[in-house]
């Protein structure tokens, strides 16, 4: 970029922009926004670039933002990004659309031999050998004008994005791994992966595996009213009660004021409104037929060898992350492999890592594995180690890969 960016601030030059990127069919977007006492993000900026010059979207002079989320949404337009998910998730607030057609850079360096997930600063000094300065996040971006500084930074979480876009598309396709990166953006594409089900919530607070049937649908159901109290008072969603505090209300399952009066970190427990609402809530909570419980989270000890297994297993999927370019934390958590052992002993096929291009990546790999028509192969310790899951008959099933994304260098 040659030229300082522009500020949009008239809509019928927001419509002309919107028009030629919509034309072009590809454009670079970020966005500022604040949360910090509201329950709704407070959209403060939107940054875009095609490759050439970046352009500053005001949206707090009045703008009608629409024309540029219909953008974002349209599948014939690609829309790239870098962590893009809190992006997307105001698009799906302020137009109930989810975007279309994304690309991640941030994912699709994961497929390519770099980390995952790696912050912008590092993704472009590790792919264009630049440095980018990054202090400016917690600034107040509502404020107007915007500073130098502020600008500078908002320009640089786009710039560089065009560039590092085409080198992942051909690294992507050098690599055969097109198709793998597109079903990762395909998530961005399903409202629930900004919110999942409420259920899907509860089981993610802290101190639910102590929770029985009962206690946690009287969990979910004030999971619901919380967020109802926070969106009718736009008031950010632990302004009202934490979650340790909820899940220990649905653990003891109070059924007068004072229980509740008694709970630390709760400064509405003596506003009488929200202790009968909790009160209310708490009984019905608890009269919810045995049926329509959530079920209990399953608290199981391993075995020993289970145990070996899981670490075994695990050593394999990242000596093979590490030999063929893939940031094993794209594959998932440690729990993965417990699912896909599971899985395998109950002979199905829904696990996971048994799914897709996992399934395809790692999760043939492990069932060879474990049904015993292949088998580990260590060489070349301590120089040059190397490990390869082998079939029987001596073909190795996993191919030595590139070590790290040399052929993206900029």
């Amino acid at each position: 970029m040659t030229q300082p960016p522009e500020i949009v601030i008239d809509q019928k030059r927001l419509d002309s922009l919107c028009e030629q990127w919509r034309a072009q069919g590809r454009f670079v977007f970020d966005t500022e926004f604040i949360r910090d006492e509201t329950y709704d993000a407070a959209l403060c900026l939107i940054q875009v670039t095609t490759g050439e010059n970046v352009i500053l979207i005001d949206p707090t002079v009045g703008l009608d933002v629409a024309v540029f989320w219909s953008l974002v949404t349209d599948p014939n337009v690609v829309t790239i990004v870098h962590a893009g998910k809190e992006d997307f998730d105001v698009c799906l607030r302020m137009t109930g659309e989810p975007p279309r057609n994304v690309f991640d850079v941030q994912i699709a360096a994961g497929l390519v031999g770099l980390h995952y997930p790696l912050s912008l600063t590092r993704l472009v000094e590790q792919m264009l050998q630049k440095r980018i300065a990054k202090g400016q996040t917690m600034t107040d971006w509502l404020r107007r004008p915007l500073t130098e500084d502020q600008i500078r930074y908002a320009v640089e979480d786009v710039v560089y994005l065009p560039r590092i876009y085409e080198l992942l598309v051909t690294e992507l396709r050098r690599r055969g791994r097109e198709s793998w990166a597109h079903e990762e953006f395909r998530r961005f594409e399903d409202p629930q992966f900004y919110k999942p089900p409420v259920q899907e919530r509860a089981y993610k607070l802290k101190g639910t595996t102590r929770l029985d049937g009962v206690g946690l649908a009287v969990l979910t159901k004030l999971i619901e009213w919380r967020e109802r109290w926070a969106k009718e008072k736009n008031r950010p969603i632990r302004a009202l009660i934490r979650d340790d505090v909820l899940v220990e209300i649905a653990r003891r399952r109070p059924t007068d004021a004072g229980s509740i009066q008694v709970l630390r970190g709760f400064p509405q427990s003596k506003n009488p409104k929200i202790v009968r609402e909790v009160l209310d809530l708490v009984k019905a909570g608890m009269a919810t037929p045995r049926s329509e419980q959530p079920p209990v989270v399953e608290i199981r000890e391993e075995s020993p060898m289970e145990k070996a297994m899981v670490d075994l297993l695990s050593a394999v999927v990242r000596a093979i992350c590490f030999e063929e370019g893939i940031a094993t934390e794209l594959l998932g958590t440690t729990q993965r492999i417990r699912e896909f052992l599971d899985a395998a002993n109950a002979q199905k096929t829904d696990a996971v890592l048994m799914a897709g291009w996992r399934g395809e990546f790692i999760g043939r790999r492990l069932s060879d594995l474990l049904a015993g028509r292949s088998e580990i192969h260590l060489s070349g310790w301590p120089d040059h180690p190397e490990l390869a899951v082998v079939a029987h008959g001596g073909n190795q099933s996993s191919q030595h890969g590139d070590r790290d994304c040399r052929h993206c260098a900029g």
